[in-house]
């Protein structure tokens, strides 16, 4: 039975449904879904606007029509400018296939409306930039939160310039130009040419705020700018990919990553914050950089082929001998030590590099089997995870705490998950349980009959049991390893394939989950110490999107799954995933009858919640991550399936 709800919006019909499915009707056709994180509330973009969608009710909140921001005065100015975003290495660099864009950390969206760029207040709808109107074709957006102020970077008239806009007042504090499109062309032309070709890879959009100096790094050029007026103190004329402000706030420390992704090498350098100079005359050029630490006066690095302290000032080193070791894989600070994985062991020194264990400690077999996993566990101990062991070891002696290690099948993949002080592991085709205070070595459990194990992605641990997924499963397990469920799905024939094909078939959810990391260079960290030696702060060298980049790519050469997305804004990115999922329910890509269908599916149980029938091989659809709920772009409707 039908039942029908008038709405006030004047674009929107409103019909609730049986079997947990509600609908919303647009005049157009629906072009994009996205969520807006800060709100929680649905983005949905048709020719004639976007609308704001209250995930709790299912009522339009606000709605921006397209004719209300690209009016006759702000079409005649759009008209004119004259952005050729293919013809431009540096104009394509920020070319996007999106409309709707998250700013990052902050409530605001851009949306393309006919070519028109309008940034919004994703809460309110409020128009915040018109592009258009201010003559603008905007490249990159930036949120400084500090100062309440968006930093743009735009095209006027054939010319490249920021603009600082006053989110207090809406009013623009001061713009700078950086140079014409053709001359920046010129200059940085073969910067963006390695960035484009694969030469140079994952630059990360980046701007921190200094005292008097706004640093920006837009797709590998870094800027520096006066925060008063915007003049361009300084700017790179080489790729870097990301930066730091080191401790003390005089040296910026950059990164490159250079060479194809599969194969990527590393340059680091230290670079004067005045005027932008080299501090060191060579780079530290290496496969990986593992694990930084900033002491005000010396850098620790930590790399493939070494690790040692470095003097700011003059590049050298400061220990006499590099720790002992080569292939740095994970580095942790423990109080005032370091306890390292070189090649296929490990090992504890203190700050001045001299070992305090009497010898090292094999957690591996061979020097391509990867580590998952390094960190503290109880009372002085620590627990690794490789592709060959797993074990845990009291780090005051250096001795193991179980007699035998776990041992895994390195052929197969390896998933697991960490809460608190429990650990639950993955591999071939069994699960290992156990906590931090465990005496002895977890024995398998189960025996899970996975058709193709290559594809499981996640596992979770709950007061039942433990849930496995998996592209094309769903598994439930009780304690002891017996199967109480397992819901397994065919592949949607050759849609499906072109999917996968597009790199989006990758599982992605909110779960404390990992997959087996090919590279150490995706978990890299920076660490900063105080004058007394203690830590003070640490951070992760590259952003969640690029450490997952890195982490698919290896995947991808070892036949291994995906590392898990953990960022709601990376989740929100992705629009065509075979597979999505929370704490609760998992919505998988398949097969049916009448050809490729989404099903959710109920992790407590296995149950199939509900069926949606895919019309395309590329389905706009997204997942509310906190409700479940699921919502579906079918033509000019939007459907929405709800969790029961």
């Amino acid at each position: 039975m039908l039942k029908k709800l008038i709405l006030l919006s004047s674009t929107l019909l409103f019909t609730t449904i049986s079997y947990s499915q509600e609908t919303l009707e647009f005049k157009e056709n629906i072009q994009e879904i996205k969520a807006e994180p800060f709100s929680g509330n649905l983005i949905v973009k048709t020719k004639d606007g976007i609308s704001s969608i209250n995930t709790q009710t299912n009522k339009v909140e606000w709605t921006v029509e397209t004719s209300t921001v690209n009016n006759a005065t702000t079409m005649s100015k759009l008209s004119k400018i004259s952005t050729d975003m293919n013809n431009n290495d540096f104009l394509s660099a920020f070319s996007s296939t999106s409309e709707i864009q998250s700013i990052a950390n902050s409530p605001f969206i851009q949306v393309v409306f006919d070519n028109n760029q309008v940034i919004l207040d994703g809460v309110t709808g409020n128009v915040v930039f018109n592009a258009a109107e201010l003559g603008y074709k905007i490249l990159s957006t930036n949120f400084i939160a500090s100062e309440k102020q968006l930093l743009i970077l735009g095209e006027k008239d054939k010319n490249i310039e920021f603009v600082n806009f006053n989110l207090i007042n809406k009013s623009t504090n001061w713009t700078s130009n950086v140079g014409s499109v053709d001359n920046l062309a010129k200059q940085l032309g073969k910067v963006f040419k390695s960035m484009l070709s694969g030469e140079v890879s994952m630059a990360d959009d980046k701007v921190l705020v200094y005292k008097n100096n706004i640093l920006v790094c837009l797709k590998g050029i870094l800027f520096n700018l006066n925060v008063s007026d915007g003049k361009v103190n300084w700017k790179t004329d080489y790729p870097i990919n990301n930066f730091y402000i080191n401790r003390d706030g005089n040296k910026v420390i950059t990164i490159l990553n250079s060479g194809k992704l599969l194969s990527i090498k590393q340059g680091l350098n230290i670079l004067d914050i005045k005027d932008g100079s080299k501090v060191w005359k060579e780079d530290i050029t290496t496969k990986f950089i593992t694990y930084l630490e900033d002491q005000g006066d010396k850098l620790l690095v930590a790399h493939h082929s070494g690790f040692n302290f470095f003097n700011y000032a003059s590049g050298e080193k400061v220990w006499k001998k590099d720790a002992k070791g080569k292939v740095i894989k994970k580095v942790i600070p423990i109080d005032q030590d370091y306890l390292y994985i070189a090649d296929t062991e490990m090992n504890l020194v203190d700050k001045d590099g001299k070992s305090k264990w009497k010898n090292f400690i094999e957690i591996a077999e061979d020097s391509e089997d990867e580590v998952y996993y390094l960190g503290t566990a109880g009372d002085n101990r620590v627990f690794y995870l490789t592709d060959t062991y797993g074990n845990m070891v009291d780090y005051t002696s250096g001795k193991k705490i179980w007699k035998k290690n776990v041992e895994f099948d390195k052929k197969r993949p390896l998933v697991y998950t960490i809460d608190g002080d429990k650990f639950l592991v993955y591999n071939n085709k069994r699960i290992y349980t156990f906590n931090a205070n465990n005496t002895d070595s977890p024995k398998p459990k189960g025996k899970v009959d996975v058709e193709n194990d290559k594809t499981i992605q996640s596992i979770e641990a709950f007061d039942w049991g433990v849930c496995i997924v998996g592209q094309n499963d769903v598994i439930g397990l009780d304690n002891e390893g017996n199967t109480i469920y397992q819901n397994s799905y065919k592949e949607p024939g050759e849609a499906g394939r072109r999917l996968a094909k597009t790199g989006a078939i990758i599982g992605s959810g909110l779960l404390n989950t990992s997959a087996g990391v090919k590279s150490a260079l995706a978990s890299a960290t920076v660490v900063y110490r105080d004058e007394q030696g203690n830590v003070i702060s640490e951070q992760k060298l590259l952003s969640e999107e690029s450490s997952n980049k890195l982490n698919k790519a290896a995947s991808n050469e070892s036949g291994v799954a995906d590392l898990i997305d953990k960022t709601v804004l990376a989740k929100f990115n992705k629009r065509f995933d075979g597979l999505k999922q929370n704490s609760d329910f998992a919505f998988v890509l398949a097969k049916g009858e009448s050809g490729a269908e989404l099903i959710k599916v109920r992790k407590k149980d296995g149950k199939e919640l509900a069926k949606i029938q895919l019309n395309s091989n590329k389905p706009i659809y997204e997942i509310d991550p906190f409700d479940s709920k699921l919502y579906y772009g079918d033509g000019k409707t939007l459907k929405i399936y709800k969790s029961n």
